[in-house]
């Protein structure tokens, strides 16, 4: 799968100031966390590397795993394990919609067919399990919905 750059997350590929949800959905399927300072700490090439290396074959997540560490031991940037409630690396691959996105559907009184889930590629379920987060601003689960066509 090719680096998925989402209009809604504005200048962050340009910039690479914020980590993208590329990289987000790479970390969380390897179980690591950085800080934004640490991830600003890194060198713009090393940022761009994270985006771009591949998560999607056998023997990928290592070897993202082991280039992310070794980035973050060359800036001297710590990394921590993800809590334990998220486990569950893969429930944006689900069948259905996991029950946060359920939940924000119902909230905006829309109605996704797990066909259109289905369809969806495997950053895109992640980009809306992420923005369906109750700390999150509503808008931008709207905005990703729009982005990806499900929404008028």
């Amino acid at each position: 799968m090719s680096y998925k750059r989402f209009a809604f997350e504005g200048n962050t590929h340009e910039s690479l100031e914020c980590v993208p949800l590329t990289v987000r959905r790479k970390l969380d399927l390897v179980g690591l966390k950085i800080s934004l300072a640490g991830w600003q700490t890194l060198s713009r090439a090393e940022r761009l590397s994270l985006c771009h290396l591949p998560v999607d074959e056998a023997g990928e997540l290592d070897v993202y795993r082991e280039v992310f560490e070794a980035f973050a031991a060359r800036a001297n940037v710590p990394l921590s394990p993800l809590p334990s409630e998220a486990s569950d690396r893969m429930q944006w691959n689900g069948a259905v919609p996991p029950a946060g996105v359920q939940a924000r559907l119902d909230a905006m009184g829309f109605a996704l067919q797990p066909s259109q889930w289905a369809a969806l590629d495997e950053e895109s379920r992640y980009a809306l399990m992420k923005m369906a987060e109750p700390k999150r601003d509503p808008r931008k689960f709207s905005w990703v919905l729009q982005e990806l066509g499900l929404l008028p």
